[in-house]
């Protein structure tokens, strides 16, 4: 088997943007050329299928014959012969690191927003709602919330480059929690992703053999991004391989120009 796995924001779509027709184009592609497509995204089903609901318009895709895999992958969906949106698996946070500890890591979160008050930028935080956000097998933290405008994330963007705000607030979390197996790393434009040691997109691998060929496409691939684990792990496997992206214009390219142009078992 050949499978393609594609991040979402950033990747697939424009940060929480809903897919466009040429990314359809291309997708449709790789599937009539027997790749099948599986989106591995840190965002929870709700969000990524209202961001890719233009599939199941578009002739001659199958979103039938498509895995979705939120949470970073510790979620499974699959749509039935019948159309009926199916999960596969599911974990939980909750259960893999005990209540108590649980319970400990989200009155921390909240103890660092309590902290922005103190610090020099913080009249300038374009604060919204949704804060913490539990989807299961992760928690997504977004300092200022998910109900965030697109200039409310614009604003966002300028003052985390300047301050490092997210990457400060990981390394705070980081020392809080050493030897607590959890694992923060940067989710997107505006927020941290939280989960389990090993519940990192690296999970979704768990689903192939190791003859299968898997391609990956991420825009998170640095120190610190959520796409970073599998874009290496899958760099590290016999078939396949991983390419970091700017945005859907460059995802569309790698489609046309590197993955279509090879077979599904070439590797660099």
């Amino acid at each position: 088997m050949s499978i393609v796995l594609f991040d979402m924001d950033g990747t697939l779509t424009k940060a929480r943007s809903e897919m466009k027709q040429p990314m359809c184009t291309a997708l449709t592609r790789l599937q009539q050329s027997n790749y099948k497509i599986g989106i591995v995204s840190g965002s929870d089903i709700d969000y990524i299928l209202e961001q890719c609901s233009i599939l199941g318009e578009v002739n001659g895709f199958d979103y039938t014959d498509i895995d979705i895999y939120p949470c970073n992958g510790t979620k499974h969906y699959r749509y039935a012969d019948n159309g009926k949106l199916t999960k596969i698996y599911e974990n939980s946070f909750k259960e893999a690191v005990g209540f108590e500890l649980f319970s400990k890591l989200i009155f921390s979160l909240f103890n660092l927003m309590n902290n922005f008050k103190n610090k020099e930028y913080s009249k300038e935080i374009p604060l919204t709602g949704n804060f913490v956000d539990y989807r299961g097998s992760m928690i997504n933290f977004s300092p200022i919330g998910r109900n965030a405008s697109q200039e409310d994330r614009k604003k966002w963007i300028c003052l985390d480059d300047k301050f490092s705000i997210r990457l400060n607030l990981i390394k705070q979390l980081q020392y809080t929690f050493a030897n607590h197996g959890i694992v923060f790393k940067l989710g997107g434009e505006t927020s941290i992703d939280i989960c389990p040691s090993g519940w990192d997109k690296t999970y979704v691998l768990k689903n192939f053999n190791k003859e299968d060929s898997v391609w990956f496409v991420g825009d998170r691939c640095e120190k610190d991004g959520n796409d970073k684990e599998l874009y290496d792990a899958v760099k590290l496997r016999l078939n396949g391989d991983s390419f970091k992206t700017t945005g859907p214009c460059k995802t569309i390219s790698i489609i046309n120009n590197r993955i279509l142009q090879h077979p599904g078992n070439f590797k660099r």
